[in-house]
């Protein structure tokens, strides 16, 4: 049987130090996606909704905060689209919020967001 050869990085010049495989591929905090869940073949996670949104009926989410009252009102519109309105101390009172689109800012005082219906997607979700 061969001998384990450490695989050593660097060291090549003066000063510099050498750095171990081992410690490049380190666990870094992030966790890796599994195979199966990027497999289309594979058998579906089992992925529980917290809520199910009925059509056309707004629905009011308050945060879990102790400081402020504060939340959503999401609906689900019969054209497959969403409304989303941000609301603060009551939820009949609707307050302007920042929009972050592909995380670029469209905008800080946005009152009611309507996201649509992507036609592009089947209903397999390819």
């Amino acid at each position: 049987m061969a001998d384990k050869k450490e695989h050593v990085y660097g060291g090549q010049w003066d000063g510099q130090p050498k750095i171990k495989l081992k410690d490049l591929i380190k666990p870094s905090g992030m966790e890796v996606i599994p195979d199966e869940f990027k497999d289309k073949e594979a058998v579906k996670r089992d992925i529980r909704p917290d809520m199910i949104l009925p059509v056309d009926k707004r629905m009011v989410l308050k945060a879990d905060s102790e400081e402020y009252q504060r939340g959503l009102i999401v609906t689900w519109k019969s054209d497959g689209g969403y409304d989303v309105e941000y609301w603060f101390e009551t939820p009949d009172n609707i307050v302007p919020a920042e929009l972050k689109g592909d995380g670029k800012s469209k905008g800080k005082s946005i009152k009611k967001v309507y996201l649509g219906y992507h036609p592009e997607i089947d209903k397999n979700g390819e």
